[in-house]
C-alpha cells in the first residue's frame, strides 16, 4: 500500500513536531504494510506555513537517514499540499513549493470556508504550464451541495484524492456521505491518510476498509488503483487517467439540504 498525502515531515506545519515523531509515524506505516509514502507538508502562507524547497529537502534528507539507520524498509518521497491562490505559479517558479516527487502532479487544497469563484481559471493556468492537478479531500468542502462542480473539474482533467478516514466519520457525516457517493460514481482517483500526529494511528485502518471500498466501487481493480497503482504512477510521473463517471443515480442531485 502507498500513501499520497501525509504530514510526517517535522517542524514545518501542523503535523509532526519532531524527528522522533516522524520516525514513529513511518514505523507505524511500515508495520501496517505500507511501502511508499509521499510527505506533503502544508504550504499555507497566510497561516505561516511557507517553508521553501531547500529547507524541506534538508529536513527530508535527515529523516531518510534516520529511517535507514532504524532499518525501516520504506520508500519516502517529497512534495507539498498547496493551498490554491493567485500566486501559486509564482511559488512554483521561485522554488517555494514542490510537486509530488518532482513530477507533473500538484497536490492542491481548496479553501474550507467558501467556494473560490475563479477556481477553474486558476486550474486552467496551472495546467497550461504542464502540471496535473490533484485536489485533496473534496468530501470536506461542505459548500458544494452536489457533485456537479466535481464532475466539471474531472472533465477538465482534474483528479481527486479522498481521505480514507472520512469513511469512518473522522470529518463528520456529511464528509462521509460525500466520499461514499464519489467512490460509487468512480470520481475518486487516490486515497490518502492525511496523517498529522503519531497518536492518530491511521495506517492500521486502511486494510480494514478495503472490503468496504470494494463494495462501494464494485471493482477490486479500482481499489488497487486507489491505494497502489495510481499513486505509483504519480511517483514515476506516469499518466493517471480518470475513470468513466457513473451517473445513473443523477449526479446533479443535492447531497445535503442547505
Amino acid at each position: 500500500m502507498q500513501d499520497i498525502h501525509s504530514h510526517i515531515l517535522y517542524n514545518i506545519d501542523d503535523g509532526s513536531e519532531s524527528l522522533m515523531e516522524s520516525l514513529r509515524l513511518v514505523k507505524e506505516a511500515y508495520d501496517n504494510g505500507f511501502t511508499d509514502i509521499i510527505l506533503t507538508p502544508h504550504f499555507r502562507p497566510l497561516q505561516g506555513y511557507k517553508c521553501d524547497n531547500q529547507t524541506k529537502e534538508s529536513i527530508f534528507d535527515t529523516l531518510k537517514e534516520e529511517v535507514k539507520k532504524n532499518k525501516i524498509d520504506i520508500n519516502l518521497y517529497l512534495g507539498n499540499e498547496i493551498t490554491i491562490d493567485e500566486d501559486l505559479l509564482y511559488y512554483l517558479e521561485t522554488n517555494m513549493v514542490m510537486s509530488l516527487n518532482k513530477s507533473r502532479y500538484l497536490l492542491i487544497e481548496l479553501p474550507f470556508k467558501e467556494e473560490l469563484p475563479n477556481l477553474k481559471d486558476y486550474i486552467y493556468d496551472i495546467m497550461e504550464k504542464g502540471y496535473k492537478v490533484i485536489i485533496v479531500h473534496p468530501e470536506r468542502y461542505l459548500y458544494y451541495k452536489n457533485l456537479n462542480t466535481f464532475k466539471e473539474l474531472i472533465n477538465m482533467g482534474v483528479l481527486f484524492q479522498g481521505n480514507y478516514m472520512s469513511l469512518l466519520g473522522r470529518y463528520g457525516k456529511r464528509a462521509e456521505k460525500t466520499l461514499k457517493e464519489m467512490l460509487k460514481r468512480h470520481m475518486i482517483h487516490f486515497l490518502g491518510s492525511d496523517v498529522h500526529k503519531d497518536y492518530e494511528k491511521r495506517y492500521g485502518y486502511l486494510k480494514e476498509l478495503i472490503p468496504r471500498l470494494t463494495e462501494l466501487t464494485n471493482s477490486k481493480k479500482m481499489v488497487d488503483d486507489l491505494i497502489n497503482n495510481n499513486i505509483n504512477k504519480v511517483i514515476n510521473d506516469e499518466e493517471v487517467k480518470a475513470y468513466k463517471i457513473k451517473e445513473e443515480d443523477n449526479i446533479f442531485k443535492k447531497l445535503f439540504k442547505r
